[in-house]
């Protein structure tokens, strides 16, 4: 069959490196015999298979008459990131989504899959330069914003204040610290243009403040999680699990995860310190933390580390792609 295949950008051909994983995808897609379309439009195709929802896109469809179940999209961010992408009206197009979360797209067909994540290399290794690190969390994440129910943008922003006043974290990211003028635009862009029985204007909260434990951007989130003991990661919502959590393994510290309830994704519970989306509660654990033995703050990296490699291959980006491309070929074939 013939795939049109849309971006994450809503580009109608899907343009993809000479490898890599998402070379990967294409090709178990056309060993099951396709073929993915690469006229950007005005072309004919069989089936529809979205990364981002496009109007010009159904448009051919329509032109074409692909039958709705031929019409797949693949959902990749919540909806406090992009709520119309969610909303009955564009899920009623497609006959199939997939869909990193177990929540997503409930009330529709829908299957899950793993959030590719990349290899963790040499995991395994014991590590050298703990005595080294500093003591203290670090947090690497861009300030965003966000007005609808869920959102964590503003949990961001309540850590950093809270952990400024004891420097018990260090911030790095895009957008901090860029005045008032800039979080009250972005913010009240954001009101406006979300449907008012979507607002929590909880969502306000801590906006326009100076962070005194803002370091600045990353250039390598690696290298930079390597100088710190202790890694505190947040989901944009807690919905799904995505890179951010094995971005963080890969360089060995002590993980607190905010985000979906791990055990339901087959991660084993000992791989991160969960705790609930309540700043109080983070910051009190991340002085936890600090106040504990070197040693046992290394006995803790340990454990979790050992329970990621457990899991980590299954979440493997290749592997995960060319699972997903299998998936997609079983739906789309021809009824016996």
């Amino acid at each position: 069959m013939r795939i049109r295949l849309v971006g994450h950008s809503r580009e109608l051909y899907m343009k993809v490196d000479t490898s890599g994983p998402w070379r990967e995808f294409i090709k178990t897609l056309e060993e099951n015999g396709h073929t993915i379309v690469t006229e950007k439009s005005n072309s004919k195709f069989d089936v529809l298979v979205a990364n981002s929802h496009s109007r010009l896109a159904i448009k051919e469809c329509r032109k074409n008459k692909i039958p709705k179940e031929k019409m797949i999209l693949i959902i990749w961010e919540p909806s406090v990131s992009d709520y119309k992408l969610h909303s009955k009206k564009v899920l009623n197009k497609y006959g199939l989504i997939f869909s990193p979360s177990k929540v997503w797209g409930k009330n529709f067909k829908t299957k899950s899959f793993k959030w590719p994540v990349l290899e963790l290399e040499n995991i395994s290794e014991a590590v050298e330069d703990w005595s080294k690190r500093k003591n203290k969390a670090v947090f690497i994440s861009a300030n965003k914003f966000s007005v609808i129910k869920g959102e964590l943008y503003s949990l961001r922003r309540k850590i950093a204040f809270l952990t400024s006043e004891d420097d018990s974290l260090d911030i790095f990211g895009l957008k901090w610290n860029s005045g008032k003028v800039y979080d009250y635009l972005n913010y009240f862009y954001k009101l406006v243009s979300t449907p008012s029985n979507m607002i929590d204007l909880k969502s306000s909260s801590y906006l326009g403040n100076h962070y005194l434990n803002y370091v600045g951007i990353s250039q390598n989130k690696k290298i930079t999680y390597s100088n710190y003991r202790i890694f505190l990661i947040l989901e944009n919502s807690i919905e799904y699990v995505s890179e951010k959590l094995f971005d963080a393994a890969a360089a060995k510290g002590i993980i607190i995860y905010i985000g979906a309830n791990i055990s339901q994704y087959n991660i084993p519970s000992g791989a991160v310190i969960q705790i609930e989306p309540d700043a109080n509660k983070i910051h009190s654990k991340i002085i936890e933390l600090q106040n504990l033995s070197i040693d046992k703050q290394y006995q803790i990296m340990d454990s979790q580390q050992k329970a990621i490699i457990s899991v980590a291959k299954s979440w493997y980006c290749v592997d995960v792609l060319k699972q997903l491309a299998n998936d997609i070929s079983k739906e789309i074939a021809p009824n016996e």
